[in-house]
């Protein structure tokens, strides 16, 4: 059965499209997008969303520091007590209970 890629054209080759099957010439066939060759009539342009580029989400500050190692006492009642578990470093005096002690 002959069809209409049937005839001799030097230089030019029997192809068929990705899409439908159809035999036609390798020079009417367009390259899609996806690499693959098809007929004019199955030829579409990419899609133009595909090159679309989102705006960096940058969420780094722009400069930092390393924490100091200085810790500041916040000396309150019960930490300047001498009693365990209340006592805070630097602030509780050896043998003294305040009188603002809140029993917990």
């Amino acid at each position: 059965m002959t069809g209409r890629a049937d005839y001799l054209e030097l230089g030019d080759w029997n192809a068929v499209c990705y899409e439908c099957g159809r035999k036609r010439k390798a020079s009417t066939l367009k390259r899609h997008w996806q690499g693959y060759w098809v007929c004019p009539e199955h030829w579409e342009p990419r899609q133009t969303q595909d090159f679309v580029r989102a705006v960096p989400d940058i969420q780094t500050p722009p400069w930092t520091q390393p924490p100091s190692d200085i810790f500041i006492d916040h000396c309150t009642p019960n930490g300047r007590s001498a009693i365990p578990h209340e006592a805070i470093p630097h602030c509780a005096i050896p043998g003294y209970i305040d009188p603002l002690y809140i029993q917990q």
